[in-house]
């Protein structure tokens, strides 16, 4: 959109009354003409409304007006995957909305950028086909998150305002459910309702009436279905909700989409872009292999979005070079798509079939007939018009087309960086901010700039504003707010850091809330932004260290990476195989001592296994340095991680950045403890057809659970790779304990229990066992209070034994029975207390053949055991390390399952 419209649409949105020609051209200082021009282009795209009179006044459309545009309706049949991964989806929607007599409400789970709004208005559409509903019965949507800051006016929205119920109530205000009455109210992000309005919600749910805002007496009916979305997980959202609600979808990632449903997505977005361009668009054959394998975190949306800038910079090229058609190229995506490339190899025999014997170009003709729903954000011409103009105006100075289109470049990337940005982000209309956080944010910086002596702008005092919003909700909520670089903040914007101590009191009286020294830290951000450069204070000096087992493994990659960025940056330590774990620590820690003055804006290690994963708790506990550790490292890693240590970033901003690049790499790798993981646990019940021996199965493991911590979940098992990457989206969310099926698989060492098994009685108690991952600590702990004679803390000592001994398994990938473990967590603590008294310890037949057999397994639990070494400043023999590893090997859980008979506590 045209910068000067843009304004003009951002000052309509940001007053609550409409406003003439006049009344901008005078408030923005436009010409009266140009306003007018502006103005009726909006009308026209259907963005403001135009109400006649004298004068002509112009109002914003809001996000709840607008209705499903029947002449491009989508429908069921018309979704990517209907009959594959929203197979199920679709049938319960279908079961739902044809539910008599007037169809059941309906929650739709779903991360963001899956397409739960979309699919809301197919469940309106099929509602209209199968005369649910009337022909004209409205579409009303609603996002919750709008007005979770203001109670007063999201009830006043969704249930109306009676005259009088405020200062400012002039007249009865229809709500949202008098509008939707007779059709479907769709509320998007319906976990941000407040508890009062969520009472209000399942009172209209329960018995079909409600009352407006101010309204005491008189009720009001309605015939609505609620159709709300969340992208909470099921297992962590409200139980009232899930209570009230009686049909739950849950929309599948697109991680989670077979290549032929992604490859379909993408041909489908080309296309639509092909017919508002009426161009014919040609894409490369590698840039439609990099958008169907990259890991597009913000799943369909992001994808819409890459596409949109990737069309756009054609649109470019093609406008500037008077070409024939759009080309999109590898080389116009960006680099987070063009890794995709990168997994080719993984799936290439299952590529073939998209692209064989079509050449090197696709080419996608304009006409077909495009389907699209009426909330799409990418749906409008901004970006295309935006070009169109900057070209039209540039042409006429007379410069040539080359520099034209470097010229424009520039600006469409930066106008990307903002639009992406506005379509990533939940939409947050400005005028909803409260009038009170307006005043609090004005006195906050009206203060600030007496102290320090400087002017803040309106736009600096907004973004606060909203941040502040966030902030007090977050607070409310009990959500941590950590800054990654506090110490940096202090040591760069001191003054401004002594304000922000004074400005968070101001807060807390206010708000009645406690500001964190965190939130100090961003506050004091907040207020170096128009005078810092970059509006935040530069990080530099995080050290990368590789470290790898090998004679040059770790310095060989450092040294490829170093050649490919031109960097003399990072350190590489090599571990040779005959070097013990503690020698290896010992170098790393006489590294970090020689250099701790470099070393203030933290460490980050790259490692090859997991005992040299160990090393970050230990160095930051000798130390004090923030370190950080990722496992499973490419030369990739490497790169990423050097590139940006080379441009400043903080430690914590290049952990979370290559972890989230790489996720698929390193997940299962990444060093969370199990003793602090907070997912919720599941069993999966897998057959062929998702039904049958599932529901068999699923009715034979039911009464062994607790249903309240343990989740039984169905599956369908067609094919192995797709299975297992439903498993792996799983775990995103839940902590697999076991899986029971048909079919063995073996994988990320989850215990497997078959069909036959779980009909069997001593097997069954053994999943039970396996399922429940009780350790008894706190008996464990009374019956040897009084036995541990030599240590002073039995109980901190088995919490810190049980947090290694699950990291042992987690890394060594050998799973014991709870029974089991409990017996190894007694074994260690007389163990300790013994060698604390001096007794003899046992010897361990044909020790270096056994540690040389298993010396990563060796090495795994000497490392995770050594900071209880040094707790209690003694040594664990070789022999007494030996045996541990003995007894988790030969008592770990196998998969495909096995039963161990002989194990004993």
């Amino acid at each position: 959109m045209n910068s000067r419209k843009e304004e003009i649409l951002h000052t309509l949105e940001m007053r609550k009354q409409g406003m003439t020609a006049v009344q901008l051209a005078e408030l923005l200082t436009i010409d009266r003409s140009n306003v007018s021009r502006y103005l009726n282009e909006l009308a026209k795209e259907k963005r403001v409304r135009k109400i006649n009179g004298r004068p002509v006044i112009y109002e914003p459309l809001t996000e709840e007006e607008v209705h499903v545009d029947t002449s491009s309706a989508v429908s069921f049949d018309s979704l990517v995957g209907v009959e594959g991964s929203l197979k199920v989806a679709v049938q319960q929607a279908k079961a739902a909305i044809l539910y008599p007599p007037r169809g059941l409400h309906t929650i739709v789970f779903g991360e963001t950028g899956t397409g739960k709004s979309l699919f809301a208005e197919c469940m309106y559409q099929f509602a209209l086909d199968s005369h649910m509903i009337a022909p004209d019965a409205p579409f009303v949507s609603f996002n919750c998150a709008d007005y979770a800051q203001n109670p007063q006016l999201l009830f006043g929205h969704i249930f109306g305002i009676k005259k009088g119920a405020y200062t400012g109530a002039e007249a009865d205000n229809p709500g949202l459910i008098a509008k939707a009455d007779g059709g479907i109210l769709f509320l998007d992000e319906i976990h941000r309702l407040p508890p009062e309005g969520q009472e209000m919600l399942f009172t209209f749910i329960d018995k079909g009436v409600y009352r407006p805002l101010g309204e005491s007496v008189e009720t009001y009916e309605a015939s609505v279905q609620i159709i709300g979305a969340t992208t909470e997980s099921s297992d962590n959202f409200l139980t009232t909700f899930n209570r009230r609600i009686p049909v739950s979808i849950t929309m599948p990632s697109l991680s989670e989409r077979s290549l032929d449903e992604r490859y379909e997505i993408i041909t489908l977005f080309i296309k639509q872009e092909a017919n508002r361009l009426i161009q014919r668009i040609e894409v490369e054959k590698a840039a439609i292999l990099s958008f169907m394998l990259y890991d597009a975190e913000g799943n369909i949306g992001q994808v819409k979005r890459d596409l949109k800038l990737v069309c756009a910079k054609a649109f470019l090229h093609y406008r500037t070079h008077k070409q024939q058609s759009l080309l999109i190229r590898k080389e116009d995506c960006s680099l987070q798509v063009q890794k995709g490339l990168l997994k080719v190899k993984e799936v290439s025999d299952r590529l073939d079939q998209f692209l064989e014997g079509k050449g090197e170009y696709l080419s996608f003709e304009p006409g077909e007939a495009e389907v699209v729903w009426s909330h799409d954000p990418e749906r409008n011409m901004q970006v295309y018009n935006a070009i169109e103009a900057k070209v039209s105006d540039l042409a006429e100075t007379g410069v040539t087309t080359i520099d034209l289109e470097k010229l424009i470049m520039k600006d469409v990337d930066a106008y990307f960086e903002t639009y992406v940005e506005q379509l990533a982000e939940h939409s947050i209309h400005k005028d909803l901010l409260p009038p009170d956080l307006w005043r609090l944010t004005n006195k906050l910086y009206d203060t600030a700039e007496k102290r320090l002596d400087r002017k803040f702008n309106e736009k600096a005092r907004f973004a606060f504003a909203l941040h502040l919003q966030s902030t007090i909700e977050r607070l409310h909520e009990g959500h941590p707010i950590v800054h990654p670089d506090l110490n940096n903040v202090r040591k760069h914007l001191k003054k401004e850091f002594q304000v922000a101590l004074d400005l968070s009191s101001i807060i807390e009286e206010e708000c009645q809330v406690e500001i964190p020294f965190d939130e100090i830290g961003f506050i004091s951000m907040f207020l170096s932004i128009q005078v810092c450069d970059t509006g935040k204070p530069m990080t530099e000096g995080v050290s990368v260290v590789v470290l790898m087992h090998g004679k040059a493994t770790a310095t060989s990659m450092l040294e490829a990476a170093q050649e490919l960025l031109g960097t003399k940056s990072g350190h590489g330590m090599n571990m040779r195989l005959d070097m013990e774990v503690q020698e290896m620590y010992r170098q790393l820690l006489e590294h970090v001592l020689a250099n701790k003055d470099k070393l203030k804006n933290g460490l980050l290690l790259l490692t090859d296994m997991g005992s040299l994963n160990s090393f970050a708790d230990l160095i930051f506990k000798e130390t004090g340095i923030r370190t950080k550790a990722i496992s499973m490292t490419s030369t990739m890693i490497v790169v990423e991680a050097l590139r940006m240590a080379d441009i400043g970033r903080s430690l914590e901003d290049i952990y979370q950045n290559i972890m989230q690049s790489f996720r698929s790499i390193i997940r299962d790798n990444s060093h969370v403890p199990v003793s602090e993981n907070k997912l919720k646990k599941a069993v999966v019940v897998t057959c062929f057809t998702g039904e049958g021996v599932a529901n068999k199965l699923y009715q034979r493991i039911e009464p062994i659970v607790d249903q309240q911590a343990v989740e039984i979940i169905q599956m369908q098992f067609i094919e192995r790779q797709v299975f297992i990457q439903h498993i792996d989206s799983l775990m995103e969310e839940y902590e697999i304990k076991a899986i029971c099926g048909t079919v063995e698989i073996e994988y990320q060492n989850i215990p497997f229990f078959s069909a036959y098994e779980v009909f069997d009685n001593e097997r069954l108690k053994v999943l039970q066992r396996v399922i429940s991952d009780e350790v008894p600590m706190k008996k464990i702990i009374a019956s040897l209070e009084n036995t541990l004679t030599e240590v002073p803390d039995v109980s901190g000592l088995l919490i810190k034994l049980q947090r290694a001994l699950r990291t042992i398994q987690e890394q060594m990938h050998a799973v014991v029975e709870p029974s089991v473990e409990a017996g190894i967590l007694v074994h260690i603590a007389f163990l300790v207390d013994g060698i604390l008294k001096g007794e003899a310890t046992r010897t361990f037949q044909e020790l270096p053949a056994f540690v040389k057999k298993y010396r990563l397994e060796n090495d795994l639990v000497t490392t995770n055991l050594m900071p209880l070494e040094k707790d209690y400043q003694m040594q664990l023999p070789e022999d007494e390390i030996a045996f541990l590893t003995q007894m988790l090997l030969e008592n770990k859980l196998q998969s495909p399952f096995k039963f161990t008979q002989n194990i004993s506590v």
